[in-house]
């Protein structure tokens, strides 16, 4: 019955990804590295700072992208 079970094709990528795009490549590294970086910011806290620096992002977005639940992993 599930013989023919595949993942989804992602093709275009997520938020996190796309903001990563739009910025400088300093500010991409810095960005990228504290997505990543899971031991020092949460999910709200990181989105809260992002914000204030006008990155629009939302904790979901955060989080979606660290559980690997977005489209582009």
């Amino acid at each position: 019955m599930l013989e023919d079970l595949t993942p989804p094709v992602k093709a275009f990528p997520c938020r996190v990804r796309q903001i990563a795009t739009e910025l400088d490549e300093s500010d991409a590294v810095i960005f990228m590295n504290a997505i990543e970086n899971i031991d020092a910011w949460s999910n709200n806290g990181l989105a809260a700072e992002l914000i204030k620096r006008g990155v629009q992002i939302s904790e979901k977005t955060i989080r979606k992208h660290r559980n690997r639940y977005c489209s582009c992993k």
